[in-house]
């Protein structure tokens, strides 16, 4: 580097234009993150679900309890 050239630091834009740019993207990310953790949690509530259901179904004594539960509470 020469001794006559100068390092620029980035600066964030200060004109209107780009901070609604900025602003609409943060917005978007956002909602994209949020949509896809939403997505996750469902998806790992149902997987759990399905698990259990597999165990109970397997394990005859925990569907004869799982079964007389079922009648005495309904």
């Amino acid at each position: 580097m020469r001794a006559d050239q100068t390092i620029q630091e980035p600066k964030m834009p200060d004109d209107l234009y780009s901070l609604i740019i900025t602003g609409v993207i943060a917005v978007v990310v956002l909602w994209l993150v949020v949509f896809v953790v939403r997505k996750l949690i469902g998806i790992a509530l149902l997987t759990a679900l399905a698990i259990g259901v597999w165990m109970v179904w397997n394990d005859p004594d925990l569907l004869n309890w799982t079964a007389d539960s079922m009648l005495g509470f309904f």
